[in-house]
Parts: C-alpha cells; structure tokens; sequence
C-alpha cells in the first residue's frame, strides 16, 4: 500500500504543481523538492492506475474492519521524531527511510481519504512526544473529535510544553 500512495501522491504532486515549478524555476526551491518532483513526473500511467486498484481494495478491506469496529486505533508513528541533520535547514530534509517510518500509521487515512485525529498521549525515554491517532470510517469526524477529546483529557497531565513553543492563537 505504500508504494501506491507514493505513486498516487507523486503524480497529484507533479499535477497540481509541476507547473507552477515550471513558471517559477526550481531555483527557489529546496534540493529535496527538486528530486521529490522529478521522481514523481517519472510515474507512468500504468502504474498510477495499478496504485489506484491497490486504493479501492484497501477501501474494501477498511469498509470490512469498519463492520466490526467503529475506529481503528493507531500510533500516530511508527517511531518517535529523530534529530534533523544538520544541512536540513539549509538543503531540505529528504529522508525516506525515516520519514517512511514517521509515516507508517498515517498512510491509511491519507491515501484512502478517511478521517483521521491524532492525540499526544505521553513521551518516550528521550522526552519526544508519543501520540495515539484514531481512524473513522466515511463521516464519522463527530465520533472522532469526541474520542480525542475523552483521550486528551485522560493524558493532560502528561502534556507540558516543549522548549521551543510558539503561540499561533494570539
């Protein structure tokens, strides 16, 4: 599955922005950018409709877990977030194997369209938040807002600030 929602999100990315990159020049844009793009023009046809039988059979299979269960409980990812390398702020972060890992858990929401809410939930040994992610079937946000919240309010005295915060609501 995750090979096809690479593809899927590779040729949606080349759609929707290869040509705004193609007027402003990739120039202004991040190494990792610039390959993500080229790799993703690169996709045939074939194998984004391959990618696209490969979404409809996991959406059968969800709409299968979703007879029994009302939500399928996750961690948010499948590791705890690592240390960037120190060229990222200056050439982009374009770590595959990590990010893949950072992503494991969220390519099922992302790639089939369901909803999804993810809560943070405690900390690992090194002090790196640990979080809990909740997927609904179609529409079922109502039931996932509530369920984060009972959570959220079970692990608040968990929460405390990192050390870098910046307040976006004043």
């Amino acid at each position: 599955m995750r090979l096809a929602h690479y593809i899927t999100i590779g040729c949606e990315c080349d759609a929707s922005l290869g040509v705004d990159f193609a007027k402003l020049g990739m120039a202004r844009s991040g190494g990792d950018t610039r390959i993500a793009l080229h790799v993703y023009k690169n996709f045939s046809s074939r194998e984004f409709l391959n990618a696209q039988r490969i979404r409809s059979r996991q959406m059968y299979i969800h709409m299968e877990i979703f007879k029994k269960a009302n939500v399928i409980v996750t961690p948010t990812t499948g590791v705890t977030a690592y240390r960037l390398q120190e060229d990222a702020l200056s050439y982009g972060e374009f770590d595959y194997a990590n990010g893949a890992a950072m992503l494991r858990y969220q390519v099922a929401g992302n790639f089939l369209g369901l909803p999804a809410v993810t809560v943070p939930i405690g900390y690992d040994k090194f002090g790196m938040p640990i979080g809990l992610q909740f997927i609904g079937r179609p529409w079922s946000e109502a039931t996932l807002l509530h369920l984060a919240y009972a959570t959220e309010v079970l692990c608040a005295k968990e929460r405390r600030k990192p050390k870098f915060f910046y307040d976006l609501l004043y």
